[in-house]
């Protein structure tokens, strides 16, 4: 029980896509890219410090793709084309070539990268760029300067120089994710450090603030630009284009939108946040299914759905819950359609159908906040259905050990779900501070919980029946309840509280953000009132599981408690099917039947049938214990 435990926090903490490695490679192509016009001009070095640094890089780059990983399903192909282009990159800075041909490969390397290992390169959350302000002045201003000129007092003597920032020029030729990497490694044999222990947000922050002080954004004007269907209006084009490549592309308005982005990235961060990310992940997948890259497009909309729609799919059901089920529905359809390698036309028509929802939902938000009786009562469900279930498990437990007269062991059940409850609070306090759990972490986080809880609710379920014999139960009650009830036994249920409540508590909280952030300030003391009230009323709940449990007779108490935790186990299979679907780990077929989300119900053959795959286990290994006794 403890290494399930175990799996279920190394899945939580463990399972990220990003390679340190990786963001140093990146780092230092994107800065011989920049920094290697400094150096050489016209086939001449004008800087020997510069030049020196770009051969070094270069054969650091060289090392460092050796060392890397062979991406899923290249083949090889990836990793020697990366080191060919390695290969003509240390070439052609060794012949002293253009800086123009430089900067067109190290960009080509960079995207390949980008593109091929899945990295993330967007902030998961709003930059702040008046927080920025502060921790520029705290941590940059002493040799980047007060105006970031690279003028501060330290930096007299200082080889190379601090980054003038405003240097139109080198602010042209950087991508702000260039520049969110060079704060989180700094840059080695120079006197810039890395900022690591800054969170994530901090140095997003921090790199869209020093990115944009080139850009006169008073000369802007932003009723001439069409953003909104510009390309650059796309968090993760924005991060990895640079001003130059803005302005090749898409001609001087090009440059504009990409300076005017830089100083205003609240526009990708409004209130419906989370509907904008899945619009933009929704645009991924189509562009990812036309370059005949299903993997990608598949990983693209289970995104849509976790990282988006489903962090407000509460709220949109307080207002119409037909909506958010079409919705629900749509998305897994989508992810079928693309498993079995649909047509374009077709992904191209459910997607658009998505967004056209998207848009009704987007509206439904945005015209409204929740009322107060509204808030009320969303927050009180939240918690009652997610609390419920571990609340059964708990009492259930708690009560079998009152029955039994073992109340000592009372302290193993509180250990569990107590532990629970503060590493759910760490958990979250952890996403939002030091890393970034993706949906698809979290999912698969609770669906591994879930089908643990399983297998453990069906042992104990059985344990339980077995007693329910007349014989069984009274050979039960004459032994030793010391000999009977093991240490191990103890640990077992104490495994079973920790992950009944844990799989619910990192959950309830996400829902609570969401519904916090879409509630208005009259309604947050409604919302209070309903988490209050639900705690109460599951409370009243566990007291009367505990008072009238324990005065049925032992043999009636076993067949009641048993029969509970293999309803559970069926309700809780059913839910770690559903999330892992969710997660994008195994196949969702839709079918027709009804959904009861309460009772883990859900109309898709997998789930149904592991469901009714455990009830006719059940039945048997019932009827067979039953008939021996």
């Amino acid at each position: 029980m403890r290494t399930s435990a175990f799996l279920v926090l190394f899945l939580m903490f463990f399972t990220r896509p990003l390679l340190a490695d990786t963001q140093q490679l990146l780092q230092l192509i994107d800065y011989v890219g920049v920094d290697y016009a400094g150096a050489v001009i016209s086939g001449e070095v004008v800087n020997d410090a510069e030049y020196e640094e770009m051969l070094d890089f270069t054969a650091g780059i060289a090392q460092q793709l050796t060392d890397l990983p062979e991406p899923d399903g290249s083949a090889g192909r990836i990793k020697a084309e990366l080191e060919k282009h390695a290969e003509t990159l240390s070439m052609w800075v060794q012949q002293k070539a253009s800086a123009k041909e430089v900067k067109q490969l190290t960009s080509k390397m960079h995207h390949i990268i980008i593109t091929a290992y899945q990295i993330a390169v967007v902030p998961r959350k709003q930059p702040d760029l008046n927080r920025a302000e502060i921790l520029y002045a705290e941590q940059c201003a002493s040799c980047h300067g007060a105006e970031g000129y690279g003028d501060g007092p330290m930096a007299a003597g200082m080889v190379p120089a601090p980054i003038n920032f405003h240097d139109v020029k080198r602010y042209r030729q950087r991508t702000l994710y260039g520049l969110h990497s060079t704060i989180t490694q700094g840059v080695n044999d120079t006197s810039m450090q890395g900022y690591d222990q800054l969170s994530d947000e901090d140095r997003w922050s921090l790199a869209f603030y020093v990115g944009a002080l080139a850009a006169e954004v008073s000369e802007l004007d932003m009723s001439e630009m069409d953003i909104d269907n510009s390309p650059l209006f796309n968090i993760s084009n924005l991060t990895i284009t640079t001003p130059d490549q803005a302005e090749d592309l898409y001609g001087e308005n090009g440059a504009n939108i990409m300076a005017y982005l830089r100083h205003h990235p609240e526009v990708f961060y409004d209130n419906e946040t989370n509907l904008s990310f899945a619009k933009q992940r929704l645009a991924d997948v189509l562009t990812a299914y036309k370059n005949n890259d299903p993997k990608k497009a598949y990983q693209y909309a289970v995104e849509a759905y976790l990282e988006g729609f489903e962090l407000v799919e509460r709220n949109i059901n307080a207002f119409d819950k037909p909506l958010r089920l079409d919705i629900e529905t749509s998305m897994t359809g989508l992810r079928n359609k693309i498993r079995a390698g649909d047509s374009i036309e077709s992904i191209e028509k459910e997607i658009e159908f998505i967004n056209n929802k998207l848009d009704i939902a987007d509206e439904l938000l945005s015209s409204k906040s929740l009322s107060g009786g509204a808030a009320f009562a969303s927050a009180f469900f939240i918690l009652l259905r997610e609390g419920l279930e571990a609340l059964l498990i708990v009492a259930a437990l708690a009560a079998f050990l009152v029955r039994t007269k073992r109340q000592d062991g009372l302290r193993y059940i509180h250990m569990g779900w107590i532990s629970a409850l503060v590493l759910g609070l760490l958990t979250w306090w952890a996403s939002v501070s030091l890393i970034d759990i993706s949906g698809a972490s979290r999912e698969i986080t609770e669906g591994v919980a879930a089908i643990v809880a399983t297998v453990v609710l069906l042992y104990v379920g059985f344990w339980m029946h077995d007693k329910t014999s007349a014989a069984k139960w009274k050979k039960f009650i004459d032994d030793s309840m010391h000999k009977a009830l093991t240490s191990g036994t103890l640990w077992t249920l104490t495994g079973l509280s920790f992950i009944a409540v844990y799989r619910e508590a990192f959950e309830t909280i996400l829902f609570y953000q969401a519904l916090w952030v879409q509630t208005g300030e009259a309604g947050k003391n409604m919302a209070l009132s309903g988490f209050l009230t639900a705690v109460a009323v599951l409370a009243v709940l566990g007291w009367l599981i505990m008072r009238y449990s324990v005065r049925l007779p032992l043999r009636q108490f076993f067949a009641v408690t048993g029969g509970l935790m293999f309803v559970l186990a069926i309700i809780f299979a059913g839910k770690g099917i559903a999330a892992l679907q969710e997660a994008g780990v195994i196949i969702s077929s839709p079918v027709s039947f009804f959904r009861i989300d309460l009772l883990g119900i859900y109309p898709n053959l997998q789930g149904l049938l592991v469901q009714l795959g455990l009830i006719i286990l059940a039945i048997i290994l019932w009827n067979k214990k039953s008939a021996k006794s």
